[in-house]
């Protein structure tokens, strides 16, 4: 990876001038309506909407998102979601990366990769970053990616690698942010980590139909 880091900040500086150049007008896209999620998804149950904070909104300035609860009384735990959809990351950089954030809001990463996961009828899967982060003696797991209805990626740089492309294929350079907590209690933080996981194959349909209806 380290042999690949002059050749992408060339690429990433050489597409960002090239898109200021261009001047491509990109697409009115419609918003995906994450809101439409359904609110139970197996045994899992949503507690109502919530709102992100006035400043967190005007920094981020998302165009959809959703911020909600699951709780599951058999799986014992509970996962929280946030959505983010931006429509074009022309001006600004779009999703803020919850490994800046959360480390920012003094939680400390105790481990970190990039994963893997298999979906019912995606073979292939898509790749995710896993965090575990601690604060105060509290845990959390996190799992978060980045989407559209044409890409699934787990880091920040590939956002920027596909965006010329498809300014010009598609005249659109949308992304979101999806990111999924749950609390570890366990020593490991295995049964947590195959609680999440299997959420996130219950969410993963409604989220992909969700990105299909953006054309």
């Amino acid at each position: 990876m380290k042999g690949l880091f002059l050749p992408l900040c060339l690429i990433l500086v050489l597409q960002a001038a090239a898109s200021r150049m261009l001047s491509v007008t990109e697409r009115d896209l419609p918003i995906p309506g994450f809101s439409q999620i359904p609110s139970e998804l197996g045994g899992w149950k949503s507690n109502g909407e919530q709102a992100i904070e006035s400043t967190v909104a005007a920094y981020l300035k998302p165009d959809d998102y959703v911020l909600r609860d699951y709780v599951s009384p058999a799986a014992g735990s509970s996962i929280n979601v946030f959505i983010a959809y931006f429509k074009s990351l022309q001006n600004a950089y779009g999703p803020h990366s919850p490994k800046v954030c959360l480390p920012g809001s003094g939680w400390l990463v105790r481990s970190s990769s990039i994963r893997n996961i298999t979906i019912p009828g995606r073979p292939e899967g898509f790749p995710a970053n896993y965090y575990v982060l601690e604060k105060a003696g509290d845990r959390i797991l996190v799992i978060y990616w980045y989407q559209n209805n044409r890409h699934i990626w787990a880091e920040e740089f590939q956002a920027k690698l596909t965006m010329l492309p498809d300014l010009i294929r598609y005249r659109r350079s949308d992304a979101s942010l999806v990111r999924l907590i749950a609390p570890v209690l366990s020593a490991d933080g295995e049964p947590e980590s195959r609680v999440l996981l299997e959420f996130t194959k219950l969410m993963f349909p409604p989220l992909l139909e969700r990105f299909s209806s953006v054309q």
